[in-house]
């Protein structure tokens, strides 16, 4: 437990693609490496989400969510997502995350630590929630914490009992998000319906609500607008994390991505063209997502009987899909434990190869946000590169990871010693 993803990968490369644990009490199957993205890509209904998500959705009252629908609704649902977590929701709104991620370091006098997990989480949340919903989290942000990683624990990563709902610190900030989530959503409602934008995916959710009622309840609406918010927390802050102190880590690293990052700001705010030019910035991300896979394992259920590995996997049994373990596979990444940015170029090439790469999983339910993601850490870290110069606020600091419930990192702490 105290690297679960890690343990995962190991038996992957000890085992193969299919094996057993029991933990706590639990068993269940892993399905990992390449041929199990391989599934996901082509999964007929083998592997299922319905009950993972199912208990989350209906502690809040409703029916379905995203994550566990398929077919016709799921593409349906996917489509009215898809252009408020695009990547050019980043590239036409890059000023606007940029003085953002100003803001927020700013509120940090100098000399004074900053913990870059918390920061990158808020920081996050609030671009994500500023730029699709037009609302920052601000007071409700430490709730919205606590209800998703109460939630996660519960019933995703099965850490503690539904006994946890029970109390009143998780009661509070259950009923404080929703009140914020019902206040964000009134506010698209007041927009009439002939101003509404169609890029917009709340605007577009209330229009579908109000031609077909049944595709979606007003409670599954209110959780809706919650997405934006719990988007980022495990994944691209977390991503942003480690990046950043693969970068410290590694001065000469540092000072291509600065010289990069300072490029790109040469005329001001930098715009699409400029942020496509940062190259090293992003191969920098590219194996930050291979090295610290954030979203690394996945809890499922099989959805029909089915064969995998030349074994029988049977309806109704959990399983968990170790979609990176191939990360770590030193016949596809030589050296795998080593950060190494050129991988990702001719003629190495290394993601390539069909299903050894999947930071954000594979298949119909690959991440929705990965694209918007990619930009935004890429933007958020050029921005800090051009900016200031950083250092551990604990000298020689190692990196430590912990999963809480997500994998992050552990007491990482930095302070800004220059402004530039």
């Amino acid at each position: 437990m105290r690297d679960a993803n890690q343990f995962f990968f190991n038996q992957y490369l000890r085992l193969g693609s299919l094996y057993r644990v029991r933990v706590l009490g639990q068993e269940f199957k892993v399905l990992a490496g390449p041929e199990a993205n391989l599934l996901l890509m082509n999964n007929q209904n083998e592997i299922s989400n319905w009950a993972v998500w199912e208990p989350i959705i209906k502690e809040f009252g409703g029916r379905h969510v995203l994550t566990m629908m398929e077919g016709k609704d799921h593409a349906r649902l996917r489509k009215l997502m898809r252009q408020s977590f695009s990547r050019d929701t980043i590239h036409h709104n890059a000023a606007a995350i940029v003085t953002m991620t100003r803001q927020m370091l700013r509120a940090y006098p100098d000399g004074h630590t900053i913990p870059v997990v918390y920061f990158m989480q808020k920081l996050i949340a609030t671009e994500l929630g500023l730029l699709t919903n037009g609302q920052s989290p601000d007071a409700y942000f430490d709730d919205i914490m606590t209800y998703w990683n109460t939630m996660i624990e519960v019933y995703i990563a099965n850490l503690k009992t539904e006994k946890e709902l029970l109390k009143p610190r998780y009661q509070e900030a259950r009923q404080r998000v929703e009140e914020f989530a019902r206040q964000v959503l009134a506010e698209r409602q007041a927009i009439p319906s002939d101003q509404r934008d169609p890029k917009n995916f709340l605007d577009q959710l209330l229009t579908t609500r109000e031609t077909d009622p049944e595709f979606i309840s007003e409670q599954e609406m209110v959780f809706s607008v919650l997405i934006a918010y719990f988007a980022g927390i495990d994944t691209a802050a977390n991503i942003s994390t480690f990046m950043l102190y693969e970068l410290m880590r590694n001065p000469e690293l540092w000072e291509q991505a600065r010289a990069e990052a300072d490029k790109a700001f040469a005329n001001g705010m930098p715009d699409a063209a400029a942020l496509r030019e940062m190259k090293v910035i992003h191969a920098a991300a590219m194996e930050t997502l291979r090295l610290y896979p954030v979203a690394g394992v996945m809890s499922r259920y099989a959805g029909e009987d089915f064969t995998f590995a030349g074994y029988p996997i049977r309806k109704g049994e959990r399983l968990m899909v170790a979609t990176c373990a191939a990360h770590f596979d030193p016949q596809y990444f030589p050296n795998p434990h080593t950060f190494d940015i050129e991988r990702f170029s001719a003629p190495r090439n290394e993601h390539k190869t069909r299903g050894v790469y999947a930071p954000y999983g594979a298949g119909i339910h690959t991440c929705l946000g990965a694209s918007v993601a990619d930009a935004q850490i890429a933007l958020t870290i050029a921005t800090i590169l051009h900016d200031v110069d950083l250092t551990f606020a604990r000298p020689g600091y190692k990196l430590k990871i912990a999963y809480n419930p997500g994998m992050t990192a552990k007491d990482f702490g930095v302070r800004i010693t220059n402004w530039r």
